[in-house]
């Protein structure tokens, strides 16, 4: 954050003064030298020192290779400032210097970028602790954790986050504290912890009475339609279904921010992409109600039309975020527009956003994205006839699915342990707030209590540490795919698991489907002959099938394949499955083109 004000600032501020110096320069040498730009901004006294200081960032930042940057700021910027702002410390100046070298790695850094990037954080954040300044030791812990978070370190970026927050709240700059909790809340999302999510909303509620502007409120509503989403995708994924409540709470929390941008713009914080929250409205309906694409379209063009009142600063200040967000539209449009058979659009469309999330880092949501982005391209590719490319693609996505399965795979492993820490740095959070408002005559008194909190929290760290072990190890299996001792894991996670996967016994699953047939409102007489047809299946014929299957056959596909193999009506399968009778034709339409080369007559 720090970073971007200046740059900004700069950017809006004194453009003139950094014109001439590149102008000078470009005069010169036919080409801007930086050395000797540096030089003119930093000489010309008729501008106050910050300014002078500042302009040169963006000098730096805009024209110099990492290696550059390095030595210009050390030889050059460093002694400048030391000389001419004698009243702030050696460590502040330094942590700045340092915040400098890291953004020009971030925005100009070779194969190892992110490598240096986390190097010269942590000597800003080293520097800023000896300083003994508050607000500038959550500034760079803040930056340090934000860029741990995209490369994968997400506990260590918890630390350093709830770290921060604890200089913020020193400093009672609480909105900055609020800030952090969404930041940390967004990666409990990417990390599908509905849990993570639940304790970081508490927490953010608890700052409401200290923090009443409507930017903390952009952000507790954003995070409360992630958390109905993520319980929607859960839903989806393991019920086949999608409850309508869960859905109207994410789509009225990502109305209530819209709300907010339309009315009360100015009162936010311009260095959002306001754009999102139309993005947001388009995405929740492409996920769960993709046949709303002429909605879908229109909150897409308004994300634009407010993204374009904010494009110079993005494109310039915060290029990385630029990308994401114009990538994050143009998989959505495409989708859309293919819906509608705009197929040739939507083609343009998806490639020009597949190039621009090639040049980002991808975070296992961008990851997500990028593989619907390669679906389409398979999708694209078969429907017009072009097999090779479609081939190129579908290699793309399986490696794209690899490395998200090695994600979910450590973050499953981490899961557990990522809990605790941020349930101690709770606890370490609420106890700063108890020390603040404690006054002298109740401190004996808050002594004795912190230190039996202290002795329980030991307790209970021992007994949640063992039982950390035990799931973890138990994670760890359900990772490796189910290995042959399944039986042996006590979670009952992994036993739900388990029952699924028992329910592909045919004879188990005819069971299920009388059961409820039996229990379903259909005539008595057209139930009974169900039933009699049901009980005359030939289990071990179609138990063969199945094992012998060359496609993949689901617990669902199990159920419709039998329920077509004894002639049962199309009304009736939609009856007894809570689906729409159009849904039956389509699904068998689905698994006669899964199972083409099966021969299954019935079908």
């Amino acid at each position: 954050m720090f970073v971007n004000e200046v740059f900004k600032k700069i950017v809006m501020r004194n453009f003139s003064l950094l014109a001439t110096a590149l102008l000078f320069s470009l005069a010169s040498y036919g080409q801007i030298n930086v050395r000797d730009s540096l030089q003119i901004l930093l000489q010309n006294d008729t501008v106050d020192v910050q300014t002078r200081f500042d302009n040169a960032a963006v000098l730096i930042t805009c024209h110099s290779s990492p290696q550059e940057a390095e030595e210009l700021c050390m030889n050059v910027l460093f002694p400048f400032r030391r000389k001419t702002l004698s009243n702030e410390s050696e460590h502040v100046t330094l942590a700045r210097i340092y915040l400098l070298i890291y953004q020009c790695h971030r925005e100009h850094g070779g194969d190892d970028r992110h490598e240096q990037q986390i190097l010269y954080l942590k000597k800003a954040v080293e520097a800023a602790k000896k300083s003994g300044n508050n607000v500038f030791c959550a500034h760079t812990l803040y930056f340090l954790g934000a860029t741990e978070i995209p490369q994968g370190n997400w506990a260590q970026a918890v630390e350093h986050l709830y770290e921060a927050i604890g200089y913020y709240d020193k400093a009672e700059m609480y909105v900055m504290t609020t800030e952090l909790l969404h930041i940390i809340a967004t990666g409990f999302f990417d990390l599908n912890h509905l849990a993570g999510m639940e304790m970081v909303l508490r927490q953010m509620e608890a700052y409401f009475d200290k923090n009443r502007s409507k930017q903390a409120l952009y952000q507790y509503y954003y995070i409360k339609h992630r958390y109905y989403e993520a319980r929607l995708k859960k839903e989806k994924q393991e019920h086949q279904t999608i409850d309508p409540l869960l859905l109207d709470s994410a789509l009225l929390f990502v109305q209530k921010n819209i709300y907010l941008v339309e009315n009360h713009l100015e009162e936010l914080d311009e260095r959002w992409i306001y754009g999102y929250v139309y993005y947001n409205m388009a995405g929740v309906l492409d996920k769960f109600r993709p046949e709303q694409t002429d909605s879908i379209l229109i909150y897409l063009d308004k994300a634009d039309s407010i993204f374009k009142t904010q494009e110079d600063f993005v494109r310039t200040i915060q290029l990385c975020a630029a990308k994401e967000f114009l990538s994050s539209v143009g998989v959505v449009r495409a989708r859309a527009l293919s819906r509608q058979g705009q197929w040739t659009k939507a083609h343009k469309i998806m490639t020009e956003a597949l190039n621009l999330m090639d040049e980002l880092n991808m975070e296992r949501e961008k990851i997500t994205r990028q593989n619907d982005a390669y679906q389409f391209m398979v999708d694209y590719y078969e429907k017009f006839n072009q097999p090779v490319l479609a081939l190129k693609y579908q290699k793309l996505l399986r490696e794209s699915e690899a490395k998200l399965y090695e994600k979910y795979k450590i973050e499953a492993l981490n899961e557990m342990s990522i809990k605790y820490e941020t349930e101690k740095k709770e606890i370490q959070i609420q106890t700063l707030a108890r020390e603040k408002k404690a006054d002298r005559r109740k401190f004996a008194w808050l002594t004795i209590t912190l230190s039996a909190i202290s002795v329980l929290i030991i307790l209970l760290s021992r007994l949640k540490r063992k039982n950390i072990e035990q799931q973890l190890y138990e994670t760890a299996l359900l990772a490796e795919l189910h290995q042959n001792e399944l039986d042996k894991i006590k979670n009952s996670q992994l036993q739900s698991d388990k029952q699924q996967l028992n329910l592909y016994r045919v004879q188990n699953t005819i069971e299920s489907i009388a059961q409820i047939v039996s229990d379903s409102i259909i005539e008595k007489d057209v139930k009974r002959t169900y039933l009699e047809r049901l009980s005359k299946l030939d289990h071990k014929l179609f138990e063969s099938f199945f094992q012998n299957a060359k496609v993949k056959i689901s617990g669902m596909d199990m159920k419709y394949i039998i329920c077509f193999a004894i002639d049962m009506d199309g009304k009736d399968i939609s009856l007894i499955f809570n689906v729409e009778p159009a849904s039956v034709n389509t699904v068998r339409y689905r698994i006669r083109k899964k199972c083409a080369k099966e021969n299954i007559s019935f079908l």
